[in-house]
Formats: C-alpha cells, sequence, structure tokens
C-alpha cells in the first residue's frame, strides 16, 4: 500500500497529526469488526476542529469479501465505503451518497453541495454485482485522507448535528502494532504443514499420472496450458465465479471473437466487452473483467513485445515473477501468488529462488490456516508470514493442498474431519474459519 493521501479538498479542510494506527476492532451493534489498518489526524473546517479516524478492514458484501472502509469523525461513524471491482487497479472504493432524508441519491441533481472535487460515479457500474444499487456514489481512492475526511464532515452536516463519541467501544486487536510480528505458531503447527506438503505430494504424483486439469473441457483445459495469453487471461477472470468456469473462459472467448490475439484484444476492448456480454455471459462481472484484460493486453504489447510469455521466459526468481504479475491490471496479491507456483509446479516454468512464492489470500485457504491454527486472525499479511516462517524453502508449496482441502473438506459448513487428511494434525478450531465466505 502506498503512503496515504492527506491533502485537502472542498470543503476546505486543514489537515494535521497524521498517524498510522495498529490494528484494531470497533464493536457495531451486531458484533465486532476487525480493521487490518488505519489513521488517525486532526482536520479542521472553520472554526470546527476534530479527530479522524479512517479504518480498512474486509468485508464479505456484494457476492464475495472486499476491503470495507468506515470515516469515524470524533468516534462517531460518518461514512463506509467499499470495495470497486477496479481496486486492484486503481485501489479505491465506492461510498453511497445520501440526500438530507437519508434515501440514496439517484440524480446528479441531488448531489448534496461540497462534492465539486469528487469523482461522482454510478455505485452499480463500479460494483457489478447483485444487490448493488441504482444510485450515486463517491469513488475515492482508499488511503486519500483528504477526501475521506471531507466526506464524512460533508454528511455529518447533512444529519445536522455535531459529532458525539460513539456508543460502542473501539479496542485493540490482539496484534498491537502492524510492524509486531505474527503470533507464534501453535506447538502443532509443524505437524499440520507435514501434513499438507504431503497431501500437495500426493496431488502432484495424481497429476503426473492423469494430467493437469484446469476445467473440465479437454479443449480449454488444453489451450490455456499452452498458450500464455490464455493462462494470463484464465488468472484476470479468476475472481467471483468457479476456478473451473474461470480457466473455461480464455477457450470461450477466443470462440467468440475468432481469435485471441493480444494485439486485437488490447485495440478493440469494444469487441471484447461485447464478447463478455453475449448470452451466456461469460463472467459475473461483464463490465471490469473484460476491461482488464484488454488493459493486460496492452501492457503486453508495449512491455513484452506482444508476447506474454517473455513475462516468465527469462528464469525470473519466484518473488520478482509476482512482482511482474501484479503490476498487470486485475492481478493482485491472491493471483500473482496462485500464478507464480502454477507455472512452475503445473506447467514446468523453469523459476530460480523459491523461496519468493507465497501462498494465495484464498477463501478456502484462509479457512484451513484458521481451522488448524497456524494463523490467528483473518489477515492477509499474518497469513503469508506464517507460510514464510513455516516453510521457507517455499512458502508457496503450502497453497495448493491448502486450497485442495478448504475445497473438498474443510467447508464453510459442516466441515469433513473425519475424511481429511489433516485430522491426525488439525486441532479442529471450526468455529474460527465458519464466518470466512466466498467462491
Amino acid at each position: 500500500m502506498s503512503a496515504p493521501n492527506p491533502t485537502a479538498v472542498e470543503p476546505a479542510i486543514v489537515l494535521r497529526d497524521l498517524t498510522e494506527l495498529a490494528p484494531f476492532s470497533f464493536r457495531w451493534p451486531e458484533g465486532p469488526e476487525e480493521f487490518q489498518t488505519g489513521w488517525e489526524l486532526t482536520a479542521r473546517v472553520g472554526r470546527h476542529e476534530f479527530r479522524v479516524r479512517h479504518g480498512l478492514g474486509i468485508r464479505d458484501t456484494y457476492g464475495r469479501s472486499r476491503v470495507h472502509a468506515v470515516t469515524w469523525l470524533n468516534g462517531n461513524v460518518e461514512v463506509e465505503g467499499v470495495e470497486a471491482d477496479d481496486y486492484a487497479v486503481t485501489r479505491s472504493l465506492i461510498s453511497l451518497l445520501r440526500r438530507d432524508d437519508r434515501k440514496h441519491v439517484r440524480r446528479s441533481a441531488e448531489v448534496p453541495d461540497g462534492y465539486d472535487a469528487f469523482e461522482i460515479v454510478g455505485h452499480r457500474r463500479e460494483i457489478d454485482a447483485p444487490h448493488s444499487p441504482r444510485s450515486l456514489a463517491v469513488k475515492i481512492r482508499e488511503d486519500d485522507l483528504g477526501r475521506w475526511a471531507a466526506h464524512a464532515w460533508i454528511r455529518h452536516e447533512q444529519r445536522g448535528r455535531r459529532p458525539r463519541p460513539v456508543r460502542a467501544r473501539t479496542v485493540p486487536a490482539a496484534a498491537e502494532a502492524s510492524s509486531a510480528p505474527p503470533p507464534a505458531p501453535r506447538p502443532d503447527a509443524g505437524s499440520v504443514v507435514a501434513a499438507l506438503l504431503a497431501h500437495g505430494e500426493a496431488l502432484s504424483a495424481r497429476q503426473r499420472r492423469e494430467g493437469t486439469v484446469f476445467t473440465p473441457d479437454p479443449a480449454a483445459n488444453t489451450f490455456v496450458q499452452t498458450d500464455p495469453f490464455a493462462f494470463l487471461v484464465a488468472v484476470i477472470s479468476d475472481q467471483g465465479i468457479t476456478a473451473e468456469r474461470a480457466w473455461a473462459t480464455p477457450h470461450a472467448l477466443r470462440q467468440r471473437l475468432g481469435h485471441l490475439d493480444v494485439g486485437r484484444v488490447a485495440a478493440e476492448p469494444g469487441e471484447v466487452a461485447a464478447a463478455f456480454q453475449q448470452p451466456p455471459k461469460l463472467h459475473r462481472f461483464v463490465n471490469q473483467i473484460p476491461r482488464w484484460i484488454s488493459q493486460a493486453a496492452g501492457i503486453i504489447v508495449r512491455e513484452y513485445g506482444g508476447e506474454a510469455g517473455r513475462i516468465w521466459s527469462d528464469r525470473p526468481a519466484a518473488a520478482e515473477l509476482r512482482e511482474r504479475l501484479e503490476q498487470l491490471p486485475g492481478i493482485g496479491q491472491k493471483k500473482a501468488a496462485m500464478a507464480v507456483e502454477i507455472l512452475e509446479r503445473d506447467l514446468g516454468v523453469p523459476l530460480t529462488s523459491l523461496s519468493g512464492s507465497d501462498i494465495a489470500y484464498d477463501v478456502h485457504l484462509r479457512r484451513v490456516f484458521l481451522r488448524t491454527g497456524m494463523a490467528e486472525r483473518d489477515d492477509v499479511s499474518q497469513m503469508v508470514t506464517v507460510a514464510r516462517s513455516l516453510h521457507p524453502e517455499r512458502p508457496g508449496a503450502l497453497d495448493y493442498p491448502a486450497w485442495d482441502i478448504g475445497r473438498r473438506w474443510c467447508k464453510p459448513s459442516a466441515p469433513d474431519c473425519a475424511t481429511c487428511p489433516l485430522v491426525a494434525a488439525c486441532p479442529q478450531l471450526i468455529e474460527r474459519g465458519s464466518q470466512v465466505r466466498g467462491v
């Protein structure tokens, strides 16, 4: 994450005393919410001075886990934001606008005063998901503290009251400092790791016998294994839908376009978008995914001579390849870590220094890490750090077996512990993973 941007905006707000927060919890009436990071600062509007807190966490909403933000004024919750579909590129969140009567703003004429310096967007265009309202919202980068403070102040003024102390209590999380190391692994964490690696070896042995299967369609399966750009299209598409459907997407897209040429995909984004929109729609997020694919194709044309395979053809270190992949729109930590492991493990791409590989922050893996006690909290940085400490020679080797166990045995409800490959080592902390949701 980049340094926060505290630039003041309209309404004229002066900001000072910026500090970064340790992870913390906030207790809503329905229960606590964990925030992995945040900031506090003092803001002044005219004669009024107040404390601003802006926290970032993760919440299941609009069909999947998304970054969730809350902005407080003097301890009182004023506004919330949720991850936009293009978050991997823009790091932006969407926050609904409200009229003075607290109803959603639906027309430009209803936008309250003070938002001239903000980007006003359609909520449904930015979050293409079930229950996304047909209302207007502001789009703000997650760390643009000036605009979050201004947005919160405008909302406060709409409510016609001064900030007052919040009734719910803000409490420290288990980790008191974001720079502190994660809690020490449980005493049996080594046994869990050994069981995971053994399961990974069994999966690899089966793949050597039967071949790697990403998706049931043989033609689609061959395509993603033999065409580097098709592989990247599948990685970008692996969001909000099942893995099998994501890996079938490049072949289906080629059938609809009549090609999957990198140059044409970059130059003809409208045709790509139309292909996704054709019934049956190719993806759940039919606006954002084709946009990411065309943008990624443009980068491949400009920086890799139109050859996607050049991203990994020079035997890069695992960490270097992960960084390259994260430069492509639509590929963040989860997808990049997954892609590095697949390229080396399943497709035979030669990489160096596999100690730089990582686990992917996937819903299935998260349940396994929590329920086995390897991770103490559902936090990407903590889980990545734990994997690095428990298996430093190749942290990413824990990814596929944990994903497979989470998908087949360690389900959100009624996990099949009796037949799970980890049964002898797992402490079965079932309640820890029961609230982790996603596809």
